[in-house]
């Protein structure tokens, strides 16, 4: 690489933030996977109707990727993401207090929608931002992020249910 192919401090610093923010992100896409027989039985509801806790986060994951496309491009890619993470974070948290199979899937809904941010425009920013010659070894550090961040996050969501049960495994 010549000295114009270099990531300068900013930028380094800019893509660990934003390979945190999509391994948090991929974490708590199957985060409940694991922790369903446990919200089945303090929830008094079947494993089919608190799976669609999965559900809801799914759909809204989908969903919302083609709204927060534009929305970056309007806002400006890491100010867009720096909501979306903001947002995740607080409707994670705000699960722990869900009452009721219904209150999660909402908040599990609203999770999704705004992690749906992060990978898209994170890797938007990165075609914008990084030089071409760069760009190759900077996703593959990226995306390595974000897939140990799927695999972290199943088994997180087990050992954290069992050992400090579902609630604050949100946290």
């Amino acid at each position: 690489m010549n000295s114009a192919d270099r990531l300068d401090s900013g930028q380094v610093r800019t893509l660990i933030t934003l390979s945190c923010g999509a391994f948090a992100s991929q974490a708590s896409v199957r985060l409940c996977d694991p922790m369903l027989p446990q919200l089945s039985a303090e929830l008094g509801e079947s494993l089919a109707e608190v799976a669609q806790t999965i559900t809801a986060f799914s759909i809204a994951y989908g969903i919302f990727q083609l709204i927060h496309g534009p929305m970056g491009d309007r806002f400006g890619k890491l100010r867009w993401v720096r909501y979306a993470c903001v947002a995740a974070a607080l409707t994670s948290v705000a699960c722990m207090f869900a009452g009721s199979r219904m209150q999660l899937i909402t908040l599990r809904f609203f999770t999704g929608a705004a992690c749906a941010a992060l990978i898209p425009l994170s890797l938007a920013w990165i075609g914008d931002s990084v030089p071409y010659q760069a760009r190759q070894a900077v996703l593959a550090k990226f995306m390595t992020g974000s897939t140990i961040g799927v695999v972290f996050g199943q088994v997180a969501g087990g050992v954290l249910a069992d050992t400090i049960g579902w609630r604050l495994s949100f946290g």
